[in-house]
């Protein structure tokens, strides 16, 4: 490997994005890589984590090569600040409400209405962003989760015109445990584990019945 690279380590140095040259360079070899790599993937689906702080050409540049990226409702606004309906969702992308690194959504609805703490409103704006995502009145205090939440934003979900809906196990049992809390060291950190066995969790008739409802909205939103 170093004969062919002069004695360097193949890798990625991008450039600072502050120059439109600086740019258009960084887009350019990055699609060099990604073309490797989807060659290299061969019939396993690509998909780019586009989320956070990133360039402007980033996302253009992964539709150009076919590569999904995500989709998180309460996230994805318009200049405005109106919610983008998922009807206007690329087709290539990925649909979800969060990811290892956030919060469940039982866990943001606990924060934001039975046990207020110092994220609670931005927790309230991202409840009620994903109601608007679902074409549903914000929740409130009298709201409950299961009753008024938990079945419109999951079919909202399932019915947006992403290839792909993901929802972590977490989201989809409605648990609050979560996964990873990023720039900290805690033990907790990728060590969680689910509460219950797969066998314990059949015999749950409330994990039933909301499995029932999923199946019943994969079914009748066409994602099945």
């Amino acid at each position: 490997m170093r004969e062919k690279t002069g004695g360097a380590f193949p890798q990625f140095y991008p450039r600072d994005d502050s120059t439109r040259e600086n740019s258009e360079a960084n887009r350019r070899e990055g699609e060099d890589y990604l073309r490797v790599v989807l060659e290299e993937s061969r019939d396993t689906r690509v998909v780019g984590e586009d989320l956070g702080t990133v360039p402007d050409y980033v996302r253009p540049s992964l539709r150009s090569l076919g590569i999904a990226g995500f989709k998180i409702p309460q996230w994805e606004n318009h200049p405005d600040g109106r919610t983008i309906s998922g009807t206007e969702y690329q087709r290539v992308s990925v649909a979800t409400y969060a990811t290892h690194d956030h919060k469940p959504l039982r866990a943001m609805w606990e924060d934001a209405f039975e046990h207020p703490k110092s994220d609670s409103e931005q927790a309230r704006n991202d409840l009620t962003k994903i109601a608007h995502f679902a074409g549903i009145s914000a929740p409130s205090e009298n709201s409950d989760f299961d009753r008024d939440f938990y079945g419109p934003i999951m079919e909202a979900l399932f019915r947006c015109e992403s290839w792909i809906a993901l929802v972590m196990i977490t989201d989809l049992l409605a648990r609050k445990d979560r996964f990873n809390v990023p720039g900290t060291a805690a033990s907790s950190n990728w060590s969680r584990r689910m509460a219950k066995t797969i066998g314990e969790l059949k015999k749950s008739r409330g994990v039933a019945r909301r499995m029932q409802l999923i199946r019943a909205l994969l079914e009748t939103t066409g994602r099945i």
